[in-house]
């Protein structure tokens, strides 16, 4: 069976009935469960976070030897490194549990990730756009990405950058929706139900194979989408230079999709 990504059609009768069935689709439509990935700190992540340590604590070494009226002191200093190195350890297994429990999920219909608080939610394939998918391999293109907070589970990267749908508008509030359990965004064709989606993924290339594996048996043209992707990993050099790499998808803007040939 063939499928195509859903594409605004003017506003007809079976764009509102698609819209609808996006809005409420919850985990449970995705069908079951083809591949899981969790989030977490890649080796590069540590090392980088390991070599600032490191230059921090000799840093903080060298003042407290040069201020010191009595002069350098082995207890001193080993009291600053174990100081220093304790905070660090601290913080980076905070961050370690935090990205560790994001999950990205990967249905026969579509994906369904999870948050660091447990939140599900689901981005059918029919919503996603494989010509906006991209990589962020590097902190400061992470945050050029105009993302609302609660769609990014990237804490480092690399973050697997996916334009897909969302109930959630930038800037609305998780926390007050929960006061409403029948909320749903409707869109206006003037609005996008499209949002950005910074996934977290420590093996990029094994989850955008599960991805185009699973999209392809479901009936979407995303032959080579990983490969594609692979290509496209940016820089916040790169999202300066081109801008349209991050603009958003608006309701009735038309499915880029993959290069032909």
């Amino acid at each position: 069976m063939t499928r195509a990504f859903y594409q605004w059609s003017g506003g007809t009768p079976q764009d509102h009935e698609a819209l609808a069935w996006f809005s409420g689709a919850t985990p449970e439509h995705m069908g079951p469960r083809v591949a899981g990935f969790h989030g977490g700190l890649t080796a590069r992540a540590w090392a980088s976070s390991l070599a600032l340590c490191a230059v921090v604590v000799v840093t903080l070494g060298l003042l407290v030897a040069l201020l010191s009226p009595e002069g350098p002191s082995v207890g001193l200093l080993l009291g600053v490194a174990c100081t220093v190195g304790g905070i660090f350890f601290a913080i980076m297994v905070l961050v370690w549990a935090l990205a560790r429990a994001t999950r990205q999920d990967v249905h026969q219909h579509g994906l369904v990730v999870r948050g660091a608080w447990g939140r599900r939610e689901a981005i059918p394939w029919a919503t996603i756009d494989p010509g906006r998918i991209l990589i962020a391999k590097t902190v400061r293109s992470m945050t050029r990405m105009p993302l609302a907070l609660h769609r990014q589970q990237a804490v480092l990267p690399p973050g697997v950058v996916v334009n897909g749908w969302t109930d959630r508008p930038l800037g609305s509030f998780p926390g007050l929706e929960a006061f409403s359990q029948g909320y749903r965004y409707q869109p206006a064709p003037s609005e996008t139900p499209f949002g950005w989606w910074q996934l977290g993924t420590t093996d990029p290339e094994t989850f955008l194979r599960a991805v185009e594996t699973a999209m392809v048996a479901d009936g979407y043209p995303a032959a080579g989408l990983t490969p594609f992707v692979l290509a496209r990993r940016v820089t916040a050099t790169d999202l300066r230079r081109a801008p349209e790499l991050q603009r958003e998808r608006m309701l009735t803007d038309p499915v880029l999709g993959l290069p032909r040939g």
